[in-house]
């Protein structure tokens, strides 16, 4: 069992905006984790493990290469299978952010069931017209 305790594990927020079949968008899918380099290798463990509880089995190569871990946001790009989807951005890990973009979806998500259950209601309307002035 390799054991990645005390490698440099870099708090994240993993966000992408995923997209369905004919279709602009399909929603957000948000994530925290922890990310460290080995090597080259871009390597995830989950969010509620503990740095002494980061070892083989329970953390795995994301199959992503990087030279540095970066604090800025940056967007994994490439092709191939890999653990993250590419198009992921990886955020800089902040509670506040974190929320921010949890509550973003949460209302994402009732805003689409209430077009879909209810198009014409008008509550579905008066929020409608809200959110495209307020863009």
């Amino acid at each position: 069992m390799t054991e990645y305790s005390r490698t440099q594990w870099v708090p994240v927020i993993l966000l992408k905006i995923f997209h369905l079949p004919f279709a602009e968008l399909g929603g957000i899918s948000l994530r925290r984790a922890y990310l460290a380099q080995d090597g080259g290798r871009l390597l995830y463990a989950d969010w509620t493990l503990e740095a002494a509880e980061r070892v083989e089995p329970f953390i795995y190569a994301t199959g992503w290469t990087t030279s540095s871990m970066s604090s800025a946001p940056f967007q994994l790009q490439g092709t191939g299978a890999k653990r993250i989807p590419t198009g992921t951005w990886v955020l800089p890990y902040s509670e506040s952010l974190y929320e921010l973009y949890s509550t973003a979806g949460a209302v994402l998500r009732r805003l689409l069931h209430h077009i879909d259950h209810r198009p014409t209601d008008p509550n579905t309307i008066t929020t409608l017209i809200r959110l495209t002035e307020s863009l």
